[in-house]
């Protein structure tokens, strides 16, 4: 007989301190939490972080931390919640409007929080039953900003430029899914990992101050019913937040907490969960880059205060000049009929359905964790329509495709090993 599943959660709080005098507001507070699993010599630990991004130069340093530990960091699979309301720790990708809340150079502070999150929910690890569920999200929470006006030309709908997505244009399709994790165990509170696919900038508007976005939101809410959560992104690269009424990161957050409390209660967790862990280094190939020095004239051009494109064009010339090629690890977590695959970078609303609908599994969760290093991971066709996301994916044009089929294999050969 084998040894049982345990699981553990562990959270620290990273909300900011406010200046004085205050240079911002703060809504809701910031954590990084952890899910620690093992099960004989396996062990995985998702860590979802209330950031932005979440890279691999930060990684490195909560791997130091842990080294004096029994925490295997090759299984600590990041995800970061994508929110545009906290402090800034990378130069790339969002613009920053708020001086103080921007921490180039101030990574350790939040490596030590993930690492003090992620030993926490070692400690805490004991016996549980595990179960997987998944259900839909209520209509109007999410878009596709991919959209088509009737001559079928691409219309990207940026938060920026519309408030409310236009109702004359043709949506390309959002992925309602949600997948839960239900972890109970004796004397202590369920653990729920929430998995849904959409950017967390509900706040929008308020970029510059402190909120966990609509990801806080549902955590807190679940916690108010005596359950630990941690959320990490589903396929968001080409969906947003429908941002309708006075406070819509609140509005998504409740709604969604309602569905997992709903779906947590269709789970059946077994307490002969049997944990198998799986992965796949995909090769993909890398767009050219511009020359260094170029790429950091076009930087000092922009105008001050601004990151965005030019930023992370400079970055990617002074840290893939020489590369051709882009590993992407791929890891999947099988837990009864349940099977969680996790990658870097934001796919899209295509290649979720498409991984699901050809796997052999009867639930299927995509977990995402948004980095500079692979970007979006927008569809061939999106590609070829150009703009939007495609401006921010530094890999292959085949890359989709190569993703997308080595996922599916990997978690193919994974059910033939399980039968």
């Amino acid at each position: 007989m084998q040894n049982p599943l345990m699981a553990g959660f562990g959270q620290v709080d990273i909300t900011p301190e406010l200046d004085s005098p205050p240079t911002f507001e703060i809504f809701d507070p910031m954590f990084l939490r952890a899910l620690h699993l093992r099960q004989e010599d396996r062990q995985v630990t998702f860590l979802a972080a209330d950031l932005f991004l979440f890279d691999d130069k930060c990684f490195e340093l909560v791997a130091g931390y842990l080294k004096d530990s029994d925490v295997d960091p090759n299984w600590v699979l990041r995800g970061a919640s994508h929110m545009g309301t906290g402090p800034t720790l990378f130069q790339y990708y969002v613009n920053q409007p708020t001086e103080s809340l921007k921490e180039f150079g101030n990574e350790d502070r939040y490596a030590r929080a993930a690492a003090e999150a992620i030993l926490l929910a070692r400690e805490d690890a004991s016996t549980a039953m595990a179960g997987v569920g998944t259900g839909d999200a209520e209509e109007g929470l999410q878009y596709n900003r991919r959209a088509h006006n009737d001559d079928g030309d691409l219309r990207m709908v940026s938060l920026t430029e519309f408030p409310k997505p236009p109702r004359d244009l043709q949506y390309d399709p959002v992925d309602p899914q949600i997948g839960v994790v239900r972890f109970d165990r004796k004397d202590r509170r369920p653990i729920n990992l929430v998995n849904f696919g959409c950017h967390a900038l509900a706040r929008w508007d308020q970029r510059g101050n402190i909120s966990a976005d609509y990801p806080g939101v549902l955590c807190a809410a679940l916690d108010s019913q005596g359950i630990d959560a941690l959320f990490i992104q589903g396929a968001l690269g080409n969906v947003h937040p429908v941002r309708e009424g006075e406070e819509p990161s609140a509005r998504i957050g409740t709604s969604l907490a309602e569905d997992v409390l709903r779906i947590s209660r269709d789970i059946a967790p077994s307490d002969n969960a049997d944990l198998k862990l799986y992965s796949r280094t995909i090769e993909t190939g890398r767009l050219p880059v511009l020359d260094e020095d170029e790429a950091k004239r076009r930087w000092e051009e922009d105008p001050p205060n601004s990151e965005g494109l030019s930023r992370y064009y400079y970055w990617l010339a002074q840290n893939y000049s020489n590369a051709t090629s882009f590993e992407l690890d791929v890891r999947l977590i099988v837990i009864g009929d349940g099977a969680l695959i996790h990658m870097p970078g934001e796919p899209f609303v295509e290649t979720a359905v498409a991984i699901r609908e050809a796997a052999a599994f009867s639930r299927v969760l995509l977990l995402c964790n948004p980095c500079p290093e692979a970007g979006y991971l927008p569809t061939h066709r999106a590609r070829e329509e150009g703009d939007g996301e495609v401006l921010f994916a530094p890999l292959g044009m085949t890359s989709e495709d190569q993703i997308r089929q080595g996922t599916i294999e990997l978690l193919n050969e994974a059910h033939l090993a399980g039968n």
